[in-house]
């Protein structure tokens, strides 16, 4: 499945949906991997006491904060790589379909693309979808790294235009 919008005539609702390529979480959680086998690969070294004093701090420091950055990314392209459903977002006349949560147009007031921020624990955030409703709230679809900005901000103008279309619609 291509990371670019799709339509597909389901009944009479015109659907369209956001979707990755499964070859990408596959190819960066692989590389993932690898950075992962790197540490572990520092932390046999120093096990097996081929490192000095110095190596040895090095070493394990490298390691920690490889295992710290890399493990999560790699636990997220794995899950997303084995999911059997390649969508990040639908939608169609009805509403926006968020991940277990079906949002009605009506309720949506903003929708923009959320800046990725470092996290409390300084790990990676990946680039959002960030739905603004009329109470108040605010609901983030993460994408996972797994879209360019070319398709990201592609995806965003469509839903931003079709929100457009359903609110002049309801006036």
């Amino acid at each position: 499945m291509k990371p670019e919008l799709y339509k597909s005539s389901e009944s009479k609702l015109e659907h369209q949906q956001i979707g990755y390529r499964r070859f990408t979480a596959v190819w960066k959680g692989a590389l993932c991997f690898v950075f992962l086998l790197l540490c572990v690969t520092l932390l046999w070294i120093i096990y097996d006491e081929h490192a000095g004093q110095l190596e040895t701090l090095y070493y394990s420091i490298a390691a920690i904060l490889g295992m710290w950055f890399i493990g999560p990314l790699f636990f997220m392209f794995l899950s997303r790589a084995t999911a059997s459903f390649t969508v990040l977002l639908s939608w169609n006349d009805e509403g926006l379909n968020a991940p277990k949560r079906t949002i009605p147009w009506n309720e949506i007031r903003k929708i923009e693309l959320g800046s990725p921020v470092i996290s409390k624990w300084i790990l990676s955030a990946s680039p959002m979808i960030a739905l603004y409703l009329k109470d108040g709230t605010r609901r983030h679809i993460q994408t996972d790294h797994l879209l360019t900005k070319k398709e990201l901000s592609r995806a965003v103008v469509s839903l931003q235009e079709t929100l457009r279309e359903k609110q002049q619609h309801d006036i």
